[in-house]
């Protein structure tokens, strides 16, 4: 009996395999130069795949979307095998500056088997020809109860347009283009408009709600638990990730829809372990896996699969969005990414820090 043939026979039911080229391949590789988040998928999904597989995982972590963007534009050869929870739109970005190579559809066996149009037709990355997204939430801002009672709740304008007492109580995300969409949905606007009207209207919602900013911070646990901020713009999966260690943490689904959050995996172009990061991306996929992972980051599955796996808690919190609310949210399209969109967005955003 060979590896491969224990590797099938070892699969639960409703998980596929990968060709035994693709095993086989990643088997002689050996090691697998992760690029991610820290402290945001669970320890136990990398150990769990190192144990099964004997291939050895290097993590290297990033502290912001933008900055992975920056390292690449730099050097898009780096040797990467794999990048875990950027969003789509920075999908677009990297595809923009050729930084990532075309996945092997045939080798993931676990996405393209379940993953459904909305994931797959998206219009940064149309058909998932270098991108696969793995989870989705949308954007929200969580909040202390012990300190916020709002007539206003669940409105973006709770966050945006504060009472006096959460001046300096408040943090938002250190991101232009997530905090400027928000600011555009409550106002009315598309969240990728490039109307220079519409961004100025936001330009001076943005200047009014400034004193009210305690920091900009790309992930402000630490600030929510020990209660210095009050109020945090971040989204709905971060919520359940803090109500779970406070109770009196809590989110909803703000009135006005606003930007679709996606956390997609993909294979830079200078990957040296090309295999291995196939047969990674069809590990995360299988429903059972896809199911642990998400109750972790409070993320929906991509994977409609996964979601009998599901624990009672996760269904609960699933449970408190209104029907049909996800489809109504969506990520910056390129009007918003590139040309007059990203100018106006970078001064508007320049002038608020400064």
């Amino acid at each position: 009996e060979t590896a491969y043939d224990k590797y099938v026979a070892s699969l639960s039911e409703g998980e596929y395999p990968v060709p035994c080229e693709c095993f086989e391949q990643a088997q002689e590789e050996g090691e697998l130069n992760i690029y991610d988040w820290a402290e945001w998928w669970p320890e136990e999904l990398y150990t769990n795949f190192e144990k099964e597989f004997g291939i050895k995982i290097v993590r290297d972590n990033f502290a912001s979307e933008p900055e992975v963007v920056a390292k690449f534009k730099l050097n898009p050869e780096m040797s990467y095998d794999m990048i875990n929870g950027i969003g789509l739109r920075t999908t677009f970005q990297m595809i923009e500056i050729d930084a990532l190579q075309e996945l092997n559809h045939d080798w993931l066996p676990n996405a393209f088997n379940y993953i459904g149009p909305e994931f797959t037709e998206t219009e940064q990355d149309p058909g998932c020809k270098y991108s696969i997204i793995d989870s989705c939430s949308f954007d929200a801002y969580y909040y202390n109860e012990k300190y916020v009672d709002d007539a206003r709740l669940p409105s973006w304008g709770v966050l945006f347009e504060p009472e006096e007492k959460y001046r300096g109580r408040i943090t938002v995300v250190d991101d232009m283009y997530k905090v400027l969409a928000d600011a555009l949905a409550y106002l009315g606007y598309p969240i990728d408009s490039d109307d220079e009207g519409e961004l100025m209207e936001v330009r001076d919602l943005m200047m009014k709600f400034k004193p009210f900013i305690l920091t900009f911070d790309s992930w402000p646990k630490r600030l929510m638990l020990e209660e210095e901020a009050w109020i945090c713009g971040g989204s709905y999966a971060e919520g359940l990730m803090l109500h779970k260690e406070n109770e009196g943490i809590t989110s909803q689904a703000p009135l006005e829809p606003s930007r679709l959050t996606t956390e997609v995996m993909q294979i830079p172009i200078g990957a040296p372990h090309p295999a291995a990061a196939h047969l990674w991306m069809n590990y995360i996929f299988r429903p059972q896996v896809s199911a642990f992972m998400c109750e972790v980051i409070g993320m929906q599955p991509a994977n409609p699969a996964a979601w009998q796996y599901l624990d009672e808690d996760m269904q609960e919190w699933l449970a408190g969005i209104p029907e049909g609310y996800v489809a109504g949210c969506r990520e910056i399209g390129e009007k918003g990414l590139t040309g007059q969109g990203k100018e106006l967005r970078t001064a508007i955003w320049e002038e608020l820090k400064s």
